[in-house]
């Protein structure tokens, strides 16, 4: 039987993704590695009596259990050869090995036997095969008596099943490794004793009288007190100095030693690597005088097992440290959901903009077949005339039935005639028609109400061209508040730590800390508190500790204290202190004849620290005017203090108010200046606006641009004007109203300017005076609405 198989399957199946080939190269590794543990934890042994090499070796057996729970037969392969190895090693040191070599080798072939069958071998049978070894070799070798033999193999067996669910318990906690699980410190501290048991397998081994296991021990446990801290470094310290204190008989000094050792390097952590290490030596020393009398004993294998901790690349000791740290993964977790919450956002917004883009192209796809519409009213036409003119004639059944298609032409010849402004009657109907003056006369009155008919359909034709323009332009405004939603903001957890160790030292109360960066790279601190009733607690006690951290000016956000409505607690934001500050005052009259203005303006700081000046010029003026310019500042303001690029606001607020404006024809101008306050760097906007000027001393900068205003195009392309600031420079933002001072030169800004090198810098003064002045050259009358916005610029530092 033949199987086609297409080429491009077996292309497929033939290549390996980066991932397959990384877990062929790693499974290799893991191998090794569980043959290298075994092999070293076979070799530990729990001496019952040191001098008649009598003792116990169970944690090679113990780890062989453990593996078998995977059903791998490589894994279990090679962990039954690693523990035969590691006790023949020990045969020597160990009298009974050879029970564990036996009870290994009996619970491999087992094992494989079983495996074939698709059946599992569990720790009960392994602990009877063991039990059974254990009577065995008590009777027949050591002949004890068999009530005897029962009794200390009970022991020996009974000693393995702790230690079995200790390294599976570590075993278990290791495969979440680089995983978003949070590690306790009891599986920590599982994972730590399965470690230093393996470096406990390494035994008396030593070269030119160093011993290998005290350097790869003291490695250890600086490494972990120095991720993990004191409580993890004194912890895997005590469990070391355990180990090796079994297999030596030192127990009490060996855990003396070790643990002091791990707290010491562990609360050292914080001033790096070297003072860490420094401060263990130093220890170490100490405590060799107190103990010994002397320090030649291990003091090269602590400098060897330093020197070593100092080659540790830092990026092994951070992974380390993410695993072993709840914080780290919790922050990187909530990092991922504060994603996946964007995400999910995201695709509902970018739905919504999709919604709007179809319904803007079916809307614009409802275009009338004008041939079609032509030719049903045509037919429409000829039939309603006929019923009105011919229905009641002599003449109707033989102009109608004997003649149908004559007659139906000669009728759209003259429908026709009237529609192209030409009067004509066919010699056809000329001959029989008897109500030649009624038709005609019916004509003109149907012409006229279909011209009627076709003007309102195409204003309706119209309408919908324009609300589909809207809506595709509203579409793409969706994805640019989308695109600007998405800009990040980054978390500064180490200076968040630090503040709270800071604010913990001065005796600060607080209940939590925040700190980040936002998208303009600013740095912010928010602190929860309890309410301080206006003894502005944070002023006094918070911002000392974090402008002395940070280094660089800090200051209460502008809206000081935030307080939670439901449970009273008080949120304060420090931010970075801006480098200018800038002060405005505004002048404005109303033109004669009016009670309102139709200027409307706003000056402020708003959000990323940000200096805002806008003026908006209504079309016209009076209430009309003014609603409409106000409208136009307060959503261009809006949108900004959201965090909306300018882009985004001016072309949904164009959106806006263009579908408004329609109805009459209406338009807003609006000029906007935007002022870094760290940087300095000014924006100038203008839609539709008149020219804007910088005072610096005695040089005048124009600021102009052709842009038109709100509602004459459907997208609006920004054309910013960017300069820079210096301290002492004045703004002067004003309304066509103040410059047209003759209305022959429009735009004529000459006048403004001359007055402008003489004039002061104090922004109120010099914004009446600037009216006062116009004023006076429009001879004492008001004839547009006059509003002028001065602004003098600070340096702080």
């Amino acid at each position: 039987m033949q199987y086609k198989i297409s080429k491009g399957l077996l292309k497929e199946r033939g290549k390996f993704n980066s991932r397959e080939l990384a877990v062929e190269k790693i499974e290799p590794l893991k191998l090794f590695g569980t043959f290298l543990a075994v092999f070293l934890l076979s070799r530990v042994v729990i001496y019952i009596n040191k001098e008649d090499i009598v003792g116990m070796a169970p944690f090679g057996l113990a780890f062989l259990i453990s593996m078998l729970r995977t059903k791998n037969e490589s894994k279990v392969l090679f962990c039954s050869l690693g523990a035969i190895l590691g006790y023949i090693t020990i045969g020597q040191e160990l009298g009974n090995s050879a029970i564990y070599i036996i009870t290994t080798l009996i619970t491999l072939m087992t094992f494989y036997v079983l495996n074939k069958r698709n059946k599992y071998i569990g720790i009960k049978s392994v602990l009877s095969i063991y039990f059974l070894v254990q009577i065995i070799n008590s009777v027949l070798i050591n002949k004890y008596d068999l009530s005897a033999s029962l009794f200390v193999s009970l022991i020996y067996t009974g000693v393995v099943i702790p230690i079995y669910f200790v390294i599976r318990y570590g075993l278990d906690c290791f495969e979440n490794y680089n995983t978003n699980y949070y590690f306790n410190i009891e599986e920590l501290i599982s994972i730590g004793i399965v470690f230093c048991l393996i470096i406990g397998g390494i035994g008396d081994l030593s070269i030119f009288n160093i011993h290998l296991r005290e350097i790869f021990s003291i490695l250890f446990i600086i490494s972990i007190a120095y991720v993990g801290g004191a409580a993890n470094g004194s912890a895997i310290g005590i469990a070391m100095g355990l180990i090796l204190g079994i297999s030596n008989g030192a127990i009490v000094e060996c855990v003396g030693f070790y643990s002091v050792l791990g707290l010491v390097a562990g609360l050292f952590k914080e001033t790096g690597k070297i003072f860490s290490l420094l401060s263990a030596i130093t220890i170490y020393i100490i405590l060799s005088l107190y103990s010994k009398g002397s320090i030649d004993n291990g003091i090269v294998e602590i400098l060897i097992g330093g020197a070593g901790f100092l080659l540790i690349p830092n990026r092994i000791l951070n992974c380390i440290e993410t695993e072993m740290s709840t914080e780290s993964k919790n922050e990187d977790l909530i990092e991922l959901h504060m994603n996946q919450i964007k995400t999910e956002f995201s695709e509902r917004i970018e739905g919504l903009g999709e919604v709007l883009n179809n319904v803007s192209e079916s809307v614009a796809n409802l275009s009338t077949n004008e041939v079609l519409l032509y030719k049903d009213r045509s037919t429409a036409l000829v039939n309603n005339l006929a019923d009105r003119i011919c229905s009641d004639c002599k003449m109707c059944n033989n102009c109608w039935n004997t003649q149908f298609n004559q007659t139906y032409s000669c009728f759209e010849k003259i429908i026709r005639g009237k529609e192209e402004n030409y009067s004509v009657f066919p010699a056809e109907l000329e001959k029989k028609c008897m109500r030649k003056y009624e038709l005609l006369g019916e004509v003109d009155k149907l012409v006229l109400s279909m011209n009627a008919e076709a003007i309102n359909r195409e204003k309706l034709e119209e309408g919908r061209k324009i609300i589909a323009e809207h809506m595709k332009t509203m579409a793409d405004n969706v994805g640019r508040i989308l695109y600007d939603f998405k800009k990040d903001i980054s978390m500064c957890t180490d200076l968040e730590k630090t503040i709270r160790r800071e604010l913990n030292k001065n005796s600060v109360q607080y209940k939590d800390v925040f700190c980040f960066t936002d998208k303009d790279g600013k740095m912010k601190v928010k602190v929860n508190m309890s309410n301080c009733s206006g003894c502005r607690y944070c002023s006094k006690s918070v911002l000392p500790v974090v402008n002395s951290l940070v280094k660089r000016p800090m200051m209460i956000g502008k809206d000081g204290c935030s307080i939670n409505p439901n449970n009273k607690d008080c949120t304060v934001t420090v931010r970075e202190m801006p480098k200018y500050t800038v002060s405005s005052y505004v002048g404005m009259r109303v033109k004669e004849g009016e009670d309102y203005t139709g200027d409307t303006y706003n000056f402020g700081n708003v959000a990323n620290g940000k200096y805002l000046t806008i003026l908006s010029d209504g079309m016209g003026s009076g209430p009309e005017a003014s609603r409409e310019s106000k409208m136009t500042v307060d959503l261009v303001e809006k949108f900004i203090n959201c965090g909306f690029g300018i882009d985004t606001a001016l072309n949904t607020v164009n959106s806006i108010m263009t579908m408004k404006f329609d109805e009459d024809e209406k338009f807003s101008t609006l000029d906007m200046n935007t002022i870094d306050l760290y940087s300095g760097k000014i924006s100038f906007i203008k839609v539709g606006a008149t020219t804007s000027f910088i005072k610096r001393g005695k040089e005048i900068i124009k600021i102009s641009s052709n842009m038109p205003p709100f509602g004459l195009v459907d997208k609006i392309e920004v054309d910013s004007i960017d300069k820079r600031i210096k301290n002492g420079d004045v703004i002067i933002t004003l309304s066509d109203g103040v410059l047209d001072v003759d209305k022959s030169k429009i735009g004529d800004s000459e006048w403004l300017e001359n007055y402008l090198i003489k004039a002061g810098s104090n922004p109120k003064d010099l914004a009446i005076d600037i009216i006062e002045e116009s004023k006076k050259l429009n001879n004492g009358s008001i004839k547009d609405d006059m509003t002028v916005i001065v602004s003098k610029v600070q340096a702080l530092y």
